[in-house]
């Protein structure tokens, strides 16, 4: 009978599920410094000009200083690992778990041409320039709340629908709709009849539930490079590149609720519910354009100076989104909304706009004897982000984010040093989180790195990279629900990266 709902005339929200928020859209945003094994090793350190293939995905003026053309390959290894805490007031509980994962780092080509007088280095390459793999699981006992609460209805996001007498509910709330063809959630007659604003029974009303969830976030973006540098006067060089970024991302989360007591048994007025597991997820892939521009010269035989300026990257996203919802009850009866075809209320596909800030580095480069000293300062605005859809309004998002994101100063500090056969390198860098909501969750991001170069003759290189990430992170398995609990994380990530370098 619940099916007639869906014939009657089911209103679908007009937003899009899931994404399209200024933290997945800062998502896509963000870097991390995995283009090469010299730049890993150096915790991304680099706006003065490198004179390596590190360059070519930082600032383009420093390939004038290479001194002749090369060609690199790199593979990626990644781990990560998150400590959650779940949390309710007066309750908590721990656990851990990772994922890991291995793919191509980067591929690059470089040409010195030849002149007579001055530099001038051109190439191509495609490099990873971010990951998105992390996991989260939790688990908990809930006295306070359910998933099915969360599944109720506000007094405005449904209309009550006379049908030869039988009243149906019809949603505007995509999820409550799912919650109803499930009997999660069930429309109470006799409140309806007597007028309640939300005439409707979440299928837990007493006790406590085990709350069991995991969610995985995989992809990765990377970057395809044309650029080049030349010294445009005495020991000036400046750069230009074409950056096409591109990758995909993946959520999926999965929240397992069960009954185990056996509180909710079909007497003194609840339900037999027995448990349920929601699903939810959504793929991106994405695509964008952006241009660099550098500058870097040498003040002194052994200072170097320079700058870097990154336009808006102007991203396209397509993302396929899903949900379902499955419940079972004591006395055998079973529901699913989302495995079918035509069940496709939590299902659907939208495109969508990113345009980022506008970046700027600058940095230094100190040299005494074989060791180089570099640091570097990079300023984003990172209110300036913004939404944009041909078929949906991100005004409020927008407004949101220029609300709630604010300017930041990201420092990056390396060092190497230089022995005849050996190149060692090692760095630290604080990215800072442009997030002003509050929430007394620490996800400014640190990083350390070590790297090692071994010279095996005049033309042939073996590079090796660690770097290290940990920052904090919040999760909500749900929202809008007095005292509904949260996740509290702990990230670490590690990268380590192992290439080839060939000189020409």
């Amino acid at each position: 009978m619940k099916q007639l709902v869906f014939a009657i005339a089911l209103v679908f929200s007009a937003a899009p599920a899931l994404a399209q928020t200024g933290d997945d859209a800062f998502r896509f945003a963000q870097r991390t410094p995995l283009s090469s094994p010299e730049l890993i090793g150096s915790a991304g350190v680099g706006a003065a000009g490198r004179g390596d293939l590190g360059d070519l995905f930082g600032n383009p003026a420093g390939l004038g200083w290479m001194k002749r053309g090369a060609f690199s390959i790199s593979l990626n290894s990644s781990s990560a690992e998150s400590e959650a805490v779940y949390s309710l007031p007066g309750l908590s509980s721990a656990r851990t778990s990772d994922l890991a994962d291995s793919q191509l780092g980067g591929l690059a080509y470089l040409y010195k041409a030849p002149t007579t007088q001055g530099s001038l280095v051109f190439g191509a390459g495609v490099s990873q320039v971010a990951s998105f793999n992390r996991v989260l699981s939790f688990e908990g006992e809930n006295g306070l709340n359910s998933f099915t609460d969360f599944l109720m209805p506000l007094s405005n996001e449904f209309e009550l629908v006379d049908d030869n007498g039988d009243v149906f509910p019809e949603f505007s709330r995509t999820l409550s709709f799912i919650g109803y063809e499930t009997f999660a959630i069930d429309l109470n007659q006799a409140a309806a009849q007597a007028g309640d604003p939300v005439p409707f029974d979440p299928a837990v009303s007493f006790g406590t539930v085990l709350q069991t969830g995991r969610v995985e976030e995989t992809g990765q973006q990377s970057e395809f490079t044309i650029g080049g540098g030349w010294e445009a006067s005495e020991d000036v060089m400046v750069g230009l590149s074409l950056n096409v970024p591109f990758g995909k991302y993946e959520f999926n989360r999965v929240l397992d609720e069960d009954d185990i007591f056996d509180e909710n048994n079909g007497a003194d007025g609840t339900t037999d519910f027995s448990y349920l597991t929601f699903t939810e997820g959504f793929e991106s892939r994405m695509v964008g354009l952006n241009l660099r521009a550098g500058l870097s010269a040498k003040v002194s035989s052994n200072l170097r100076v320079g700058a870097v300026l990154e336009t808006p990257t102007w991203y396209t996203v397509q993302e396929d989104y899903d949900t379902a919802l499955f419940t079972a009850f004591d006395n055998g009866d079973q529901f699913e909304y989302g495995d079918d075809f035509d069940e496709d209320a939590g299902r659907g596909s939208f495109d969508y706009n990113v345009r980022t800030p506008w970046k700027l580095g600058v940095g230094l480069t100190y040299t005494a004897g074989k060791l180089d000293l570099s640091g570097d300062l990079e300023l984003v605005d990172w209110s300036q982000l913004e939404l944009d859809s041909g078929s949906f309004s991100f005004a409020d998002q927008n407004q949101a984010i220029r609300e709630n994101f604010e300017s930041v100063a990201n420092i990056r500090l390396g060092a190497q040093y230089r022995m005849d056969k050996v190149h060692l390198r090692a760095g630290l860098a604080g990215i800072t989180d442009p997030r002003t909501n509050n929430d007394s969750v620490d996800r400014d991001r640190g990083l350390v790195s070590l790297g090692v170069s071994y010279l095996i003759n005049d033309q042939f290189a073996l590079d090796l990279a660690f770097m290290g990430e940990a920052f904090g992170d919040r999760y909500a398995p749900y929202t809008e629900v007095a005292d509904a609990p949260i996740v509290n994380e702990d990230v670490t990530r590690g990268f380590v990266t192992l290439g080839v370098r060939v000189g020409l």
